[in-house]
């Protein structure tokens, strides 16, 4: 893994931790381990990884810690994709409107027409999980979408 914060040149432990990590991200097997950290490794902001990265915690800025769960918050950094998903809708010449199943991260999604890019400034705006295409897909067309949520 690679740095993720903090960073702090004053720390006077070693840059490698054979337990705790490297420069500002730690690594532990369970929450025990977690709330086991000694004070002095302890840093406002640090973000440890538990369960070899399947979890992890941000320790919060509350001065003095009780070493329990609550010291801790739990950050969400699971992204999902979707690829090459049809979106729902009647491809008539007409129809202007799809709906994907979830709503994309921001400037995330690729829309293909007939396996042309689409580009958001000049083809299609995007409003939670609807497409809201310019000027219909002519009758006939293929219409994928590739994002993450």
């Amino acid at each position: 893994m690679g740095f993720i914060s903090p960073m702090d040149t004053r720390d006077n432990y070693a840059v490698t931790d054979p337990i705790y990590g490297i420069d500002g991200l730690r690594n532990v097997s369970t929450l025990s381990d977690l709330n086991s950290i000694p004070f002095e490794r302890r840093r406002a902001g640090m973000i440890v990884g538990v369960g070899g990265g399947e979890y992890y915690y941000k320790l919060k800025n509350l001065g003095t810690w009780g070493y329990t769960i609550s010291d801790w918050d739990e950050l969400t950094l699971k992204i999902n994709y979707s690829n090459k998903e049809i979106p729902e809708g009647i491809l008539d010449g007409f129809n202007n409107i799809f709906f994907l199943k979830e709503k994309p991260i921001d400037n995330s999604e690729h829309i293909f027409l007939n396996g042309l890019l689409m580009d958001e400034e000049d083809d299609y705006s995007i409003e939670d999980n609807k497409i809201f295409f310019y000027y219909p897909p002519p009758l006939g067309s293929k219409l994928k979408c590739s994002y993450k949520y």
